[in-house]
């Protein structure tokens, strides 16, 4: 069993949204899959029996994961659950950190890295990325962004995941792969196939 999961300092990022289309993703190919929302507002909870397909996990079943019989499991965080997450790190195969190509965006990524970084410490096995969020086009300024990452340490990933209406209504059509919207769909597709290569998967 593999565990993934999305983090941010900041809030208005993408995570939920993203969570749940990359477990759209796993489910689609045939993959045992649960997500796991450890946010307070519950967005994840709050649409777990419109899930096709995909199990939803209580916060409370934490500790019980690796007895757990799934191939993937996605867990959700929310941007204050500042105490927790070196602990949701430390039971984690990969972190992935969804980022806007904004100014503060880029400065609030510096607190998640640095939290990655102490729990590599005694868990170096773990694996990260970030990846370009709700992008509204591709222009000079996300290469310039894409480059203050890397000054920073961050890897970040190849795919870049724009500003779609098939994401925003992914909380009502249970991801993307319900909608015809072929390259939202390549998208995840492709972030999925980066994080298992990550993974040696």
């Amino acid at each position: 069993m593999k565990i993934i999961t999305v983090s941010h300092q900041k809030g208005g990022v993408g995570k939920t949204t993203l969570a749940l289309n990359l477990a759209a993703c796993f489910k689609k190919g045939g993959l045992r899959v649960a997500v796991m929302d450890t946010d307070l507002q519950g967005s994840l909870s709050s649409i777990s029996s419109d899930l096709d397909g995909i199990e939803f996990l209580p916060f409370d079943m934490i500790g019980n994961l690796g007895r757990l019989n799934y191939d993937i499991i996605v867990i959700d965080t929310p941007p204050y659950l500042m105490d927790s997450l070196s602990d949701l790190f430390a039971i984690s195969d990969y972190v992935l950190v969804p980022t806007k190509i904004g100014f503060f965006d880029v400065l609030a990524i510096r607190a998640t890295m640095e939290i990655i970084r102490q729990v590599k410490v005694n868990y170096p096995g773990l694996k990260y990325g970030v990846v370009l969020n709700m992008l509204k086009s591709r222009t000079s300024i996300t290469e310039e962004i894409r480059s203050t990452l890397i000054d920073y340490g961050a890897p970040v990933l190849n795919t870049m995941i724009f500003d779609r209406v098939a994401y925003t209504r992914s909380s009502i059509t249970s991801g993307v792969f319900s909608t015809d919207d072929t390259k939202a769909h390549e998208e995840i597709f492709n972030l999925a196939d980066e994080i298992f290569k990550d993974l040696g998967i």
